[in-house]
């Protein structure tokens, strides 16, 4: 807690000499008013938050915090840019062009990072086993959807379409499915949408940390209503050639072990392992299995968190081959607390699986 306090100072104090450089304030009194605005404004701001700590009031602190952040980026790229006329191309500075360059890279950044969130990519992957399979198999992977009150009707729309197009055999979800409950998606009616989502070998889910708030019976039946099969510690054979193995989130203290669900299964075929998060890559690698799916980071969202984690974890986005598994992380198709990415995008991946003989 104290980190976002402090957070919220530095924040609260680059802002006021981002705005005294831009408006330029002659007068102490009017300086003085502007920084006790500021402060007072970015206070009162963290301390609603707080008050609903990772709910929908702490929500409003982050993204209120998110655009300060985004102004410090501006201020950082016009003093660079500025350094660059004058010293460089040896100009003379030129304040009115500073600042309107200042308003306009603002507008920039706030603006990418609203469409990163909302308009999602097709990224692809092809996994070459060396167990035996027919005929390849392709698979949507989706995760991170965050149904909820900032993320509803109208992804869905484009989520079921996008899958549509791509012609797959299955659709796995890999968990954060609902925004911590199901009160939007029962109150837009998010269902009618959600149950268009197909393909000929099902569609089938495992539940993530914001499923587990409270609503996860809830939101277990609202996935099982709209036909979407919730694999809870299950496995089921896909086409009769391909294991895909379900496990709950982390948070579930009765899940099962990797090793127990894969004990009555016939690994010779080629398996799939989905679960929320990729936190237990020691565990998975060890056993035969072929690849493993999850999300969860949604590769650090926004900079610089896109680079610091991948510092602190072994796979934080994207693939890696550990033995003979290969993990694949989603950054996501939703946004989770705040309507921003930097760095990242909304996506979807289609995987192709086939065999190396």
């Amino acid at each position: 807690m104290w980190l976002f306090i402090l957070l919220t100072q530095a924040l609260a104090l680059a802002t006021t000499l981002i705005l005294g450089w831009f408006f330029r304030p002659k007068k102490i009194f009017s300086k003085v008013i502007l920084t006790l605005v500021i402060f007072a404004l970015s206070n009162v701001i963290l301390f609603y938050g707080l008050s609903e700590i990772w709910r929908e009031r702490f929500r409003i602190y982050l993204i209120f915090s998110i655009l300060q952040g985004f102004m410090v980026y501006a201020a950082l790229i016009t003093v660079g840019l500025g350094g660059l006329y004058c010293r460089v191309l040896k100009r003379k500075p030129r304040p009115k062009l500073a600042r309107l360059l200042a308003i306009a890279t603002y507008i920039g950044i706030v603006g990418l990072a609203v469409f990163n969130s909302y308009s999602p990519v097709v990224k692809r992957l092809t996994v070459t086993i060396d167990k035996p399979l027919e005929t390849p198999m392709t698979l949507a992977l989706v995760s991170d959807t965050h149904w909820g009150k900032w993320f509803g009707n109208r992804q869905i729309d484009k989520l079921v379409s996008m899958i549509d197009g791509e012609q797959v055999d299955a659709v796995v979800l890999a968990g954060d499915i609902m925004d911590d409950t199901t009160i939007y998606y029962d109150k837009t009616n998010m269902a009618a949408h959600f149950s268009q989502l197909h393909a000929p070998l099902g569609v089938y889910a495992v539940l993530g940390n914001h499923d587990y708030l409270g609503y996860e019976e809830r939101i277990a039946q609202a996935v099982t209503n709209a036909g979407i099969t919730v694999l809870d510690n299950e496995s089921v054979l896909l086409d009769d050639k391909v294991w895909l193995v379900g496990r709950s989130d982390d948070l579930d203290r009765t899940r099962l072990t990797a090793a127990d669900l894969l004990k009555p299964l016939d690994t010779v075929k080629p398996t799939l392992f989905l679960e929320h998060r990729p936190s237990a890559i020691a565990e998975i690698s060890a056993l035969p299995i072929d690849l493993h799916l999850s999300g969860h980071t949604h590769g650090g969202q926004i900079f610089p968190l896109t680079t610091l984690m991948h510092w602190f974890s072994p796979l934080a986005y994207g693939t890696k081959t550990v033995n003979d598994t290969q993990f694949l992380v989603s950054s996501g198709f939703g946004i989770g607390s705040v309507p921003f990415r930097l760095g990242t995008r909304s996506e979807i991946w289609i995987i192709t699986l086939k065999s190396s003989h």
